[in-house]
């Protein structure tokens, strides 16, 4: 049925990004406050996973269509393994999290359990103007999931010489919805980032660079820019910098939207190399990032179970406390503790569940 069809290789070095990418959204949830959070941290660690999302999705959709095309597999059909397939990967972790939260903290939804089922904890938090505590950061999981709901719906259908105008008007119409609120309604815009158009922006360019690769021109691309990688990335941050400052947001998105694509982009030229490649390739950050997506679920957390297992926790109590309080000398050591427990609640999700229902997808190809 679905022979032949090329799909996108493993590329290793993409899951240590994964990991610096959450790291950022780590840190801007447990140290808020701090000076190294005067810089929007979680936002450009899952702007970067938008990108990153966007050309891995596009690049497999891309590779479909041409079967399509070429009538090796039906639209149906595609669809059904492409919403099978991701509703293997991504719905097991989230709803175990939902549900185990549900029994032991059934309060801390609020009477909102729903929304979080539905998959619209964005919508949630826009509706009511307000963050959702340690739910938080389920809002881009949100997002994430509307996307997988309509791109392979709008790939399908577009005819294919006129995806790259898809692309680009995804990216334009996401710039210029953010740029009517940043105007009319500036107060309330940082919940205007919620929805999932605001994030098309980063969507689309990871689309552009995937069709760029399906298509056998990225290295046209790169040659028409006529500039080093290295100073196309200085350009790229710099200008994300002057953004960041003169506060444009609309536009700092963006900015960095580019620069993960670029990041991305590097990759696609033939990986990279000398110190850069020594990290990438170091297989214990490649690990980390292919946990990642148990990391990012269960980080916002952490802080909470550690203060249940001290004794210290007030609003959402355990009786678990198994640890001394004055165990932890200092920030530094809770730190440290509260990651090392984070990654060891990830790797055995990941082994024990995300793993076994992930390899199923080998069914659905």
């Amino acid at each position: 049925m679905s022979q032949n069809i090329k799909r996108l290789d493993f590329v290793p070095q993409l899951d240590s990004f994964r990991f610096f990418a959450v790291i950022l959204v780590i840190i801007a949830h447990w140290i808020p406050g701090n000076i190294i959070n005067e810089i929007p941290n979680g936002y450009i660690g899952v702007t970067f996973f938008f990108v990153l999302s966007g050309f891995l999705i596009s690049s497999n959709l891309l590779y479909v269509k041409e079967g399509i095309v070429a009538s090796k597999i039906t639209k149906l059909q595609a669809l059904k393994i492409f919403y099978i397939r991701r509703t293997l990967r991504i719905f097991p972790l989230y709803y175990f999290a939902l549900f185990a939260l549900l029994l032991l903290l059934p309060k801390i939804y609020n009477d909102n359990f729903l929304w979080y089922v539905c998959y619209l904890p964005n919508i949630y938090f826009y509706h009511e103007l307000h963050w959702g505590g340690m739910l938080s950061h389920f809002w881009s999981l949100g997002v994430e999931e509307q996307f997988y709901l309509l791109w392979p719906l709008l790939i399908f259908t577009v005819p294919t010489k006129s995806l790259k105008t898809l692309f680009f008007t995804a990216i334009s119409i996401s710039i210029l919805f953010k740029l009517v609120f940043y105007i009319t309604v500036p107060s309330v815009f940082q919940f205007v980032e919620l929805l999932p158009i605001s994030c098309f922006d980063a969507f689309g360019l990871g689309a552009f660079l995937a069709y760029a690769m399906v298509n056998d021109f990225l290295n046209e691309l790169f040659l028409k820019l006529k500039l080093k990688f290295i100073w196309l990335i200085i350009i790229a941050v710099a200008i994300s910098f002057v953004l960041f400052l003169l506060k444009l947001s609309f536009l700092f998105g963006m900015s960095v939207s580019l620069v993960s694509t670029l990041l991305i982009f590097k990759i696609l030229q033939g990986a990279y190399k000398g110190f850069w490649k020594y990290i990438l390739d170091n297989r214990v950050l490649q690990y980390l990032g292919k946990i990642s997506y148990g990391l990012y679920v269960y980080h916002n957390f952490m802080p909470w179970l550690v203060r249940c297992l001290i004794g210290t926790e007030s609003e959402f109590k355990l009786n678990i406390v198994i640890i001394p309080a004055n165990l932890f000398n200092g920030t530094v050591t809770k730190l440290a503790f509260q990651f090392l427990l984070l990654i060891f609640i990830s790797a055995i999700s990941w082994h024990l569940m995300e793993k076994p229902i992930n390899n199923l997808k080998k069914h659905f190809v």
